[in-house]
């Protein structure tokens, strides 16, 4: 997904957090949890439907389904429903 500061951005969290949840020496709050799952299954929609380099673009690029925002954007603002929504309408094969 692009590494630890990819994902702190995506999470919004400071770069060093990632690192440290990995270590043990912190711990995710409530709040970024539930961002770390929305993430999570996100991510689990897109990998059934595609090989991960794709999966990858497709979370990075502008969507029609979601008014040319691009979904780890909108992940980040307004949680993953609109984002799996999106996801679920361009693997049926809809068009925006």
């Amino acid at each position: 997904m692009g590494g630890v500061t990819k994902l702190a951005l995506t999470l919004n969290v400071a770069k060093s957090q990632p690192s440290r949840w990995r270590t043990g020496e912190d711990v995710p709050s409530p709040e970024v949890a539930a961002r770390m799952l929305d993430l999570e299954h996100v991510l689990a929609l897109a990998m059934q439907a595609w090989e991960p380099e794709v999966a990858n673009d497709w979370l990075q690029a502008p969507n029609g389904f979601l008014g040319g925002a691009v979904p780890l954007d909108v992940l980040r603002v307004r949680g993953s429903a609109e984002v799996i929504d999106a996801l679920k309408a361009t693997i049926s094969g809809s068009y925006a």
